[in-house]
């Protein structure tokens, strides 16, 4: 863990906020599913599983448009107001000209949320998947996977990396692969006396279960590396063992940023983004649901996208 704390570390050096700049607060309606969907990893297996659902794009193509947007804190290095094209080329394992752009890595993240949990699906377009790893056997930041974090009571605190002071910062993590097929595949990240621990057990990560498929070349022409990951997190997990308050009732906020990892061989940490807001230790910076009854799922609903923002409000400070 210490090697990605490093890591974010120095991404918070190199990309220090322009002087005088702040970025935009951001606040999403995350609909309520009218029924939970089955973890299966595909959205049309049940007729209108997901319509309603708050959908982001999470690729470098989407960072572009949000540098566009909101300006840019490091235009050379792909570093947006609310997001950073932090993945590698690997002329081992990629075509020329792949890595870094939508090529090496796309994806659509749709999320909601019911009394009892909350609920994502990400569709992965990859021209290279790699669970292997190759440093800590217990490094999730090695492998193909998706990191949602949280800012559970919308505290805001501005600390983290690189301070090494945490406040309410929890992480969940799914591999790509079949829950159960590797003892890591869950991963919990949770804040104890200011400080990050990681979760395996499968105590007390019951509750954080997720469907994975192997989509090959469904989303995209770059390779057949394709995969989905749909994933269910109870309340009454983060209430035990994470530093959740209360659960989500309508009205409810709660700070949020998405961190899909795409390493490409490589054999250490090899690669990210950071989608919607930057992630790490400054929860200040995190996106915001607002829970709303709004409803999701086979309800017919029309689907809520970033283009139609829900009912988003941007301030820049």
């Amino acid at each position: 863990m210490k090697k990605f704390a490093i890591l974010v570390a120095i991404a918070a050096l190199c990309f220090a906020t322009l002087a005088g700049a702040q970025p935009p607060e951001r606040f999403f309606d995350l609909p309520k599913f009218t029924a939970a969907p089955t973890l299966d990893g595909d959205r049309s297996s049940v007729a209108n599983e997901w319509a309603g659902a708050l959908e982001f794009p999470c690729s470098p193509d989407q960072i572009l448009a949000d540098g566009a947007e909101f300006g840019w804190r490091d235009i050379e290095q792909q570093a947006s107001e609310v997001s950073v094209n932090q993945l590698n080329e690997n002329g081992e394992t990629e075509q020329a000209g792949e890595g870094r752009t939508n090529a090496d890595y796309a994806s659509t993240i749709w999320q909601a949320w019911d009394d009892d949990a909350l609920y994502y699906i990400i569709e992965v377009s990859d021209n290279v998947r790699d669970t292997e790893g190759g440093g800590e056997a217990r490094a999730w930041w090695e492998r193909d996977s998706c990191s949602l974090y949280l800012d559970l009571n919308n505290e805001d605190h501005p600390g983290g990396d690189p301070t090494g002071e945490y406040v309410n910062l929890n992480v969940v993590n799914f591999m790509a692969v079949p829950q159960g097929s590797n003892a890591l595949s869950v991963c919990f990240i949770t804040t104890v006396s200011n400080a990050r621990v990681d979760v395996h057990d499968p105590d007390a990560i019951e509750g954080f279960d997720y469907g994975f498929r192997d989509a090959g070349d469904e989303f995209g022409d770059s390779g057949d590396a394709d995969y989905v990951i749909e994933g269910r997190m109870e309340w009454d997990t983060f209430l035990r063992n994470g530093n959740l308050f209360a659960a989500p009732t309508v009205g409810s906020e709660m700070g949020f940023t998405w961190l899909p990892i795409d390493p490409d061989g490589e054999d250490a940490y090899g690669g990210q983004i950071q989608c919607v807001a930057w992630a790490g230790g400054n929860q200040s910076e995190f996106a915001n649901w607002v829970f709303v009854d709004t409803p999701a799922g086979p309800s017919g609903s029309t689907a809520v996208d970033e283009d139609s923002w829900g009912r988003i409000k941007t301030t820049i400070q």
